[in-house]
């Protein structure tokens, strides 16, 4: 079966992908409601250490939100993260919830609500329900056929995965579901070979239907302390990798709208200054990779919705919009300076 998003969702998402992001009528909120997994990806670099959101954030993310609309905000669009961030779905619903009903309180106001989930709780049910409170574009995980899916990304019971995530994938197929799905391919030196089956079966269930795209990335060196036990790829490899998977998957169709793939002129969200990470413990930061950088921490969220600014962290992050740099513009993190000693608290 085929099937296309309809008009409402697709020209909805183009306007928030488009939107200036200089604007201050455009905000971005990347929200952790739990810094905890299910899972234990073996190349993972976050500790799981930080819980679910306590209500005081919650509470400061809705407050927030208000003010932002009362100041004729345009484009809202917010991206939830984790941890899982399914496994505290009723933090995603409450504030999902909340956000859909100030595109009803503020008609002018566009929202779209965005997930990066590693897929193993968004059963088809759970779907329609996020669905029906705007959250209908995913981004979801898959390291490769199921015998090299299930040796890296495993439960923390240490089980495999891979049957869950895939079931819930077709059951989504098999829906009318206005929603969008974003593969994202892992792959690493030891595994690159090993996709044809993988590659197959995403051929056959899944490129028939628009709604599913592919983006293939390799696993890179982030901190997590199992670094040192593979090896990564060059940047000319990995480019040279990219498209070996690509052509494996497309054929003579490579320039598909379904081959996701990274614009030349890319933005970062980090280096965008109406983009926000909120932590679940209330710390606002701007990158989901630096997420235990002291730079990284710029702020923090009140239950009022206002920031505690903490003086000479934003600009840094932002430097970009000033110098042009693509290289700051594309990744700020790399090459961010250190934070001085008259800014630390």
């Amino acid at each position: 079966m085929t099937y296309t998003i309809s008009n409402k969702v697709t020209n909805s998402e183009d306007l928030i992908r488009s939107a200036k992001w200089l604007s201050n009528k455009y905000l971005q909120l990347i929200i952790l409601p739990t810094e905890k997994c299910n899972f234990r990806c073996t190349y993972c670099y976050e500790d799981f250490a930080a819980g679910r959101m306590k209500k005081e954030t919650i509470l400061g993310i809705k407050s927030l939100l208000e003010k932002r609309c009362t100041n004729n905000l345009d484009y809202l669009k917010i991206s939830w993260f984790g941890g899982e961030p399914l496994t505290a779905k009723d933090i995603v619903l409450e504030i999902s919830d909340y956000a859909t009903a100030l595109s009803k309180k503020y008609p002018n106001l566009l929202y779209a609500g965005t997930m990066t989930t590693n897929g193993y709780l968004l059963d088809y049910n759970t779907a329609s329900l996020l669905a029906d409170l705007g959250v209908r574009a995913y981004q979801i995980s898959i390291d490769g056929p199921y015998d090299v899916h299930n040796k890296s990304r495993i439960r923390a019971d240490g089980s495999g995965t891979y049957d869950q995530i895939w079931a819930n994938l077709l059951a989504i197929r098999d829906s009318s579901l206005e929603v969008s799905i974003l593969l994202r391919i892992h792959f690493t030196v030891e595994t690159l070979h090993l996709f044809t089956p993988l590659l197959e079966d995403i051929k056959r269930e899944f490129l028939t239907d628009l709604r599913f795209s592919i983006f293939f990335k390799a696993i890179e060196h982030l901190g997590g302390p199992n670094d040192s036990s593979f090896k990564t790829f060059s940047e000319v490899e990995k480019k040279e990798a990219n498209q070996y998977l690509q052509n494996k998957l497309f054929g003579e169709n490579i320039s598909s709208t379904q081959n996701n793939l990274m614009s030349d002129d890319f933005v970062c969200y980090a280096a965008q200054p109406n983009s926000l990470l909120i932590r679940s413990n209330g710390d606002v930061g701007k990158c989901t990779v630096a997420l235990y950088d002291e730079r990284n921490k710029i702020a923090t969220l009140q239950p009022d919705g206002t920031l505690k600014v903490i003086p000479g962290r934003l600009a840094p992050w932002v430097r970009g919009i000033e110098t042009l740099d693509p290289a700051a513009l594309g990744c700020p993190l790399v090459g961010l300076p250190p934070i001085k000693k008259d800014t630390i608290k």
